[in-house]
């Protein structure tokens, strides 16, 4: 898999995840990504590989993007752009699967 974006790129967080499992890595991304504006760029440093495969299907759920991986040697620098959020906020949300409309009968 292959990433391509500029040279440099800037990170508007970081989150330091070495030593942390792949599972814990994702996580915490995900809630870090949820309190970023869209667009802005979260620069993860990971030591388990499994995150640089597990990480872009758990991201198209979000509309969020890995755009940069950089392997180190000791570590890896991941990169994700915030997606846009969902314009329609029953898409975003939880479904109750009630009707609004037989909410507001009742």
């Amino acid at each position: 898999m292959e990433y391509f974006v500029e040279k440099k790129t800037k990170a508007d967080k970081i989150l330091d995840a070495r030593g942390w499992s792949c599972p814990w890595c994702i996580l915490k991304a995900e809630s870090l990504l949820r309190l970023m504006e869209p667009g802005k760029i979260l620069e993860v440093l990971v030591t388990d590989p499994q995150i640089i495969r597990d990480l872009p299907s758990v991201l198209r759920q979000s509309n969020d993007q890995m755009i940069k991986v950089d392997q180190q040697q000791e570590f890896c620098r991941l990169y994700v752009r915030r997606g846009q959020k969902e314009k329609n906020s029953k898409a975003a949300g939880c479904q109750t699967g009630i009707d609004e409309n037989e909410t507001k009968r009742r």
